[in-house]
């Protein structure tokens, strides 16, 4: 216990009858008893709290990995809606020029019909 053996307990154990006598040395063993038993405690609670906080920073550590993962997906799915939208764009332009042209190949029929009546 505490690196000391039998002896030196024996030691300590006379050391104490001697200097509190008889009288008072029940009562002092139970004080260091609940002395030690709080220390006991609070070095436990130590303990708890600092696993409780380094969990704390794990947990912190993890959902700053699932932001940035998800801020990813955010960035690329914002890529493909905007390249959707050019070539949603890109489509609409080209219906557009094709409108053209057949209703300028129209305009060329009716003038060429125009000028053979």
């Amino acid at each position: 216990m505490f690196g000391m053996g039998f002896m030196e307990i024996f030691l300590v154990l006379i050391v104490a009858i001697i200097a509190l006598g008889p009288e008072k040395l029940p009562g002092a063993a139970v004080d260091i008893v609940k002395f030690f038993k709080k220390f006991k405690n609070s070095i436990d609670d130590a303990k708890s709290t600092l696993d409780n906080e380094l969990n704390i920073s794990e947990l912190k550590k993890e959902a700053e990995s699932f932001k940035s993962s998800v801020n990813n997906v955010k960035n690329i799915t914002q890529l493909e809606i905007e390249e959707a939208t050019n070539i949603e764009k890109k489509t609409d332009n080209q219906n557009e020029s094709s409108k053209l042209a057949k209703s300028s190949k129209k305009e060329n029929i009716s003038l060429d019909e125009d000028k053979v009546v």
